[in-house]
């Protein structure tokens, strides 16, 4: 009878364990959301690239590829990976992407203090208008007798990086579910 039960359970959990993972071909998600992680990343350094028509393959290509040798990987399984997530997952993805920008933002602040650390003359917050709103706290800022303007920068705000991100994410998820419904047959 011990012999049954242990049977059963075995078999159990070995098909508990094939439910949740990947199909062949498809990247996992914590692997995937590294991956994504090192995509934007190398997507930000290119904007800062002057866009001439050869400029993503002249000078994304090699960081694309390097990308995707560290994780073993190619573009085309990252695509197919990454198309499965969106299509068939986009609950799963969104939280995906929420990784990725948690991750990113962990970067940003990183480099940041890392900054401060080194120059801490040289990195300034920058000046609100007068009557805005703080985004972090939601309160009004102390406005003091203003600094001057920032140097020029050339990298985009990281916190208009986020939301771009976001949006760009939000209305993939939005362009998937409407292709959903519209694929379901009618009733």
């Amino acid at each position: 009878m011990r012999k049954y039960i242990t049977l059963f359970f075995s078999v159990l959990l070995f098909l508990s364990a094939c439910s949740n993972s990947t199909p062949d071909g498809i990247i996992d998600k914590d692997r995937m959301i590294a991956l994504l992680t090192d995509v934007h990343i190398v997507d930000g350094t290119l904007i800062t690239i002057p866009q001439t028509p050869d400029t993503l393959y002249k000078y994304g290509k090699g960081r694309y590829l390097a990308i995707f040798a560290k994780y073993h990987t190619d573009s085309a399984q990252f695509k197919k990976s990454f198309t499965y997530y969106a299509g068939t997952k986009p609950v799963e993805f969104s939280d995906m992407y929420d990784h990725v920008l948690k991750n990113l933002q962990a970067k940003t602040d990183s480099v940041t203090k890392l900054m401060m650390k080194r120059n801490p003359g040289n990195v300034r917050k920058p000046n609100l208008p007068t009557g805005a709103v703080t985004p972090t706290t939601g309160a009004m800022p102390n406005m003091q007798t203003p600094r001057g303007p920032l140097p020029h920068n050339p990298m985009v705000n990281p916190r208009t990086r986020f939301e771009r991100m976001q949006t760009h994410r939000d209305s993939l998820i939005k362009q998937i579910k409407q292709k959903n419904n519209n694929a379901l047959p009618a009733k």
